[in-house]
């Protein structure tokens, strides 16, 4: 299936990804699914928004060890800190849209830190 973009080989792999990013994003597609054909790409364009703050992962459930939490396809689980704050089982636009905002993630607009009153040169006040 052309939509995969990792494999995680076991429960230790789940956990080292957990633990090395504060938010993870994970769809578990199906090479037979119907939905996952339109959810994968989908889910890689908004993710690619959050390419700085998030880690996004397509899941083949047909290379991955099964999740407990996944019972069908497509299936997006949303973790912070190690935690599941969310699981949607299918999805539209605008809902997967929802669940990057309510993560309190927004994609960068600039990597310019604005100027502050603080941060400017004494002889420039």
């Amino acid at each position: 299936m052309g939509i995969a973009t990792a494999v995680i080989a076991d429960a230790k792999a789940y956990q080292q990804v957990l633990k090395a990013h504060k938010t993870v994003f994970m769809l578990f597609v199906s090479q037979h699914c119907p939905a996952c054909g339109e959810a994968g790409p989908l889910f890689e364009r908004i993710a690619g928004k959050y390419a700085s703050s998030v880690k996004s992962l397509v899941l083949d459930t047909a290379q991955t060890p099964r999740h407990p939490e996944v019972t069908g396809t497509p299936t997006l689980l949303v973790f912070q800190n190690g935690e599941m704050v969310e699981k949607l089982k299918g999805f539209d636009e605008k809902t997967l849209s929802e669940t990057f905002a309510k993560t309190r993630i927004s994609p960068p607009t600039s990597t310019a830190p604005s100027p502050t009153p603080e941060s400017r040169h004494p002889s420039h006040q």
